[in-house]
């Protein structure tokens, strides 16, 4: 796991990276991540980044998977919410999902919940703890 730390010297426990082939699927004993407090656009931005593996700001907007572009806006919400690590360095610059962001990509592909419908095709996902 890489973990990095802003220029501020934040905590670094808010930047950890998370490789998007570790932990696909929910673990039995996690629980969901609260979606619903998600917009469509930021559903799309998180599993864009998780499908690609971080996102790229090339030509002035963040892309993911080909032909996905996600607007900047969105991205900054994200790292204010605690769920991307943005790096840029003038026109360039990289994204990458944080251990929050993780975890309401991975609910988002288990649920299939995002704006396009976008779904896991491996696997399988936990099902929810009964009590």
């Amino acid at each position: 796991m890489t973990t990095l730390q802003d220029s501020a010297g934040g905590p670094a426990s808010q930047n950890k990276l998370i490789s998007p082939a570790r932990l696909l699927l929910l673990a039995p004993s996690e629980p969901p991540a609260p979606i619903a407090i998600l917009s469509p656009a930021k559903r799309n931005a998180l599993v864009a980044c998780f499908n690609a593996g971080g996102l790229h700001k090339k030509d002035g907007a963040w892309h993911g998977p080909p032909g996905k572009a996600v607007s900047g806006m969105t991205t900054a919400d994200l790292a204010r919410d605690g769920m991307l690590t943005v790096t840029t360095n003038h026109r360039f610059g990289s994204a990458q999902l944080t251990e929050r962001g993780n975890w309401f990509a991975r609910t988002l592909l288990c649920q299939g919940t995002t704006a396009n419908s976008e779904s896991v095709g491996f696997g399988s996902c936990s099902p929810a703890p009964t009590r």
